[in-house]
């Protein structure tokens, strides 16, 4: 969406739900617990989130394009229910399946929880260059720790006791056969976490919208997401495979804009799918994007 200088405002919702947990080669995560005894995980990850952000787009040039900064906090609550299916080897006496089941049953309820807080407030300088018709956007964010975190507890609102620093760009094209794409890319370098002195691995975020602009108010298409972990988290107690993870999603989408430009409207559902080292689900996500000034 073409913006004039000023001050903007979105608002976004997003529901992600996950029932599968996947390991480094795409299966369902089991722990080793001796003697042949796996546990496989299972239960749920769910998390609503409501995130506002500011954008202000100045009047000054630095070359041909426009400077400008934005600021984004959400708000977050999670919740995490953990199960622990045990499997067992062949031969394993039954009269101690009953006993194991129930000591991972306590483990699994350990590990289960919920948090209701702030999250990691990101703050992201940037360059517009607009013309007709493409937009791009250079930037550079900061990741600020503001979130809720503790590093005892099995959810929390915030990453960790670290910064991320985040360049990436945004860049967008309409054609006049009613086509439109719009991509935006970062790559995040962290910090150590000085709570566990583990530092995560480098990633790739990109999301990416294939639209069809029906008429000057309505669009419709395919959106999606992409995360891949370059290098592996370090520290003490991480796996050996570097927890890297990855997910990719893709799903329909549908979006409104104002005449005068200066409202708009996005609803999407983004189904994952190639998920690694990480939960594989759903994301719902509902956008608002509005002139303050």
């Amino acid at each position: 969406m073409p913006q004039n200088p000023g001050l903007y405002g979105q608002l976004w919702y997003q529901h992600y739900e996950a029932t599968r947990f996947l390991d480094g080669g795409g299966h369902r995560q089991a722990i080793d617990v001796g003697n042949g005894v796996e546990a496989e995980r299972g239960g749920a990850i769910v998390a609503n989130v409501v995130v506002p952000r500011l954008t202000y787009l100045s009047e000054t040039y630095w070359g041909e394009g426009r400077l400008g900064v934005s600021a984004t906090i959400p708000m977050i609550d999670l919740t995490a229910h953990t199960t622990l299916t045990g499997r067992f080897p062949t031969g394993f006496p039954d009269a101690m399946k009953p006993y194991v089941q129930a000591q991972l049953n306590a483990a699994a309820a350990g590990a289960s929880d919920s948090t209701t807080a702030q999250g990691d407030m990101e703050v992201a300088p940037f360059i517009d260059f607009q013309d007709d018709t493409s937009r791009v956007i250079l930037m550079t964010a900061f990741v600020v720790p503001t979130g809720d975190y503790n590093k005892d507890n099995v959810v929390n609102a915030g990453a960790g006791r670290f910064w991320t620093w985040r360049p990436g760009f945004v860049y967008g094209r309409a054609w006049d056969n009613g086509l439109e794409f719009g991509t935006r890319v970062t790559y995040s370098f962290n910090g150590v976490n000085s709570a566990t002195h583990v530092r995560s691995g480098q990633y790739a975020h990109a999301d990416y919208s294939l639209m069809y602009r029906y008429n000057d108010l309505w669009r419709f298409g395919l959106q999606g997401y992409a995360v891949k972990q370059f290098t592996k988290d370090t520290g003490p107690g991480v796996a050996a495979d570097g927890n890297k993870a990855q997910t990719y999603a893709l799903g329909p989408s549908v979006g409104y804009q104002s005449e005068d430009g200066e409202f708009a409207a996005e609803l999407k559902v983004l189904p994952e799918f190639h998920a690694r080292n990480r939960p594989e689900g759903t994301t719902s996500w509902l956008r608002l994007a509005f002139r303050l000034d």
